[in-house]
């Protein structure tokens, strides 16, 4: 049996790579599941106006549940299921539809606090 999962491996040697990267969507997960739970630290620090702060924090803290659950989901039945599942595609849909999301919002919602004053120009 050994022997056959060795002789699996070197003629697949992509596998281990893509166990490593499943596992590391799993400890990105608990990361943000971490942070959402914790409600402060690293994740939360920025050089944002402080009248926008407040409001911040909890879109952060959101968005560190919705991101964290759902990739924690995706990514164990992932790793269960293999990287050729269909698991594998809900998983990077996931990711990337929650990352363009938070860019979405975050721009529509706070758009006012991030406008740059334009320089005035000396005549």
């Amino acid at each position: 049996m050994f022997l056959f999962e060795e002789a699996q491996q070197v003629a697949n040697p992509m596998s281990s790579s893509l166990d490593f990267m499943m596992i590391f969507n799993i400890f990105i997960a608990a990361y943000l599941l971490y942070y959402a739970i914790k409600g402060s630290g690293k994740v939360y620090e920025n050089e944002y106006p402080k009248a926008m702060q407040e409001s911040y924090l909890k879109f952060m803290r959101k968005f560190c549940w919705i991101a964290g659950v759902g990739m924690m989901v995706f990514s164990i039945l992932e790793y269960l299921n293999g990287f050729d599942s269909i698991f594998s595609i809900l998983s990077i849909v996931y990711v990337l539809g929650c990352v363009v999301t938070y860019f979405v919002l975050f721009r529509v919602k706070y758009k006012e606090y991030l406008k740059k004053t334009k320089p005035v120009k000396k005549q």
